[in-house]
């Protein structure tokens, strides 16, 4: 009896625990590349719509260790993959989570 409630629990714990969101991937143009406690990259969707997110990928590595992107980089067209980073203060304190760009990819055109 012991054991069939453990497992009950076990189970409802694993059902309730929520699951975590696949990334995605966005094509576009850049528009802007900001930064402040962090770093962000807008781009414009192929939909037309604007996205903002944290810039995480190894591509952005160079610019954010300059805090500033080549101005050349604007309207470059590149296919991002979205996903979920850590936002920090600029003590280094973590404010939350933020859509964030895990991979750029520059593609023709």
């Amino acid at each position: 009896m012991r054991a069939l409630v453990l497992t009950s629990l076990f189970v409802g714990l694993v059902s309730a625990t929520p699951s975590l969101a696949e990334d995605k991937v966005e094509t576009g143009t850049i528009k802007s590349y900001e930064c402040g406690d962090n770093c962000y990259l807008t781009i414009i969707t192929d939909k037309g719509e604007e996205l903002t997110a944290l810039c995480v990928a190894d591509e952005c590595v160079p610019w954010n260790e300059q805090a500033s992107m080549p101005e050349d980089m604007i309207g470059k067209k590149i296919e991002v993959t979205v996903g979920t980073g850590k936002q920090f203060d600029g003590e280094g304190n973590e404010m939350g989570e933020f859509s964030s760009f895990t991979k750029i990819v520059f593609t023709p055109g």
